[in-house]
């Protein structure tokens, strides 16, 4: 018990420069079932979305659409997706969590979203979304953003 705040006082003496560096990690999928889900009632994107990123928090996270040296270039609101307001993006590269967060990154396959526990999060990271086989769009959902 009397470890907690000791913790916390270390981390306030900590200089910015010793900050964690964000750590870069390439999202994983099953290699499971992987047929196609063509003619199924999975949602229909715009022709020219190729992959998008669902923020299914009540908080903003950091998404970027390409590979740059920052770890986001955007903040996606909650409850939002890249390819809609406010960013318009017809693909996505990357999501960020932040230092003291984790959270769970879902992918669409085969009509269901599914987990691969190696998908579950620890900030600082910045996860980079992979295309899905067998699915013409990769659609990756943020879930369960919480302090950690």
């Amino acid at each position: 018990m009397l470890a907690l705040p000791v913790i916390a006082m270390m981390s306030l003496g900590v200089p910015a420069s010793a900050a964690p560096t964000t750590n870069t990690q390439v999202l994983m999928v099953e290699t499971g079932d992987t047929s196609s889900a063509s003619g199924a009632d999975a949602g229909v994107a715009p022709l020219a979305v190729t992959s998008y990123i669902s923020n299914e928090n009540n908080i903003g996270i950091g998404v970027s659409k390409n590979n740059t040296p920052e770890p986001y270039q955007a903040i996606l609101p909650g409850h939002r997706r890249t390819d809609g307001s406010p960013l318009y993006w017809d693909h996505a590269h990357s999501f960020y969590i932040g230092p003291g967060y984790c959270a769970q990154a879902w992918y669409w396959q085969n009509n269901a979203w599914r987990l691969d526990p190696r998908n579950t999060l620890r900030g600082p990271v910045e996860a980079q979304i992979v295309p899905i086989s067998g699915e013409s769009v990769a659609r990756w959902a943020v879930r369960y953003v919480r302090a950690c």
